[in-house]
């Protein structure tokens, strides 16, 4: 219980920052390490390295009712494939992408 009036202020500060920022803002705060992650996981599971992609859409959504994330569809193409993911971001730094297509295919 000594920790606790260490961790209070920390979580207020957290709780002021993220009610500053609209929905629009927290997406674009978050899409360039969505991309990063989504790429980087689409060069390994695709077995290459020059892959492009796209943002195919974007929203945030409730964890629980104190945490927002960020959820993109992004699309991947390289090497004669193409994959879908959804990509979760609480924060620039914590990101997962997870596949959502069923079989790597050709363009």
């Amino acid at each position: 219980m000594k920790c606790l009036p260490m961790i209070l202020p920390v979580l207020a500060a957290v709780a002021a920052l993220s009610g500053c920022m609209n929905d629009q803002e927290f997406l674009a705060s978050n899409q360039q390490a969505a991309i990063n992650a989504t790429e980087a996981r689409a060069k390994f599971e695709l077995n290459c390295e020059a892959v492009t992609s796209s943002v195919l859409s974007s929203k945030v959504t409730n964890v629980r009712r104190t945490m927002s994330r960020t959820e993109y569809t992004i699309g991947v193409r390289g090497c004669n494939k193409q994959v879908t993911y959804i990509t979760y971001c609480l924060n620039p730094t914590t990101c997962n992408a997870i596949s959502d297509t069923a079989r790597l295919g050709a363009p």
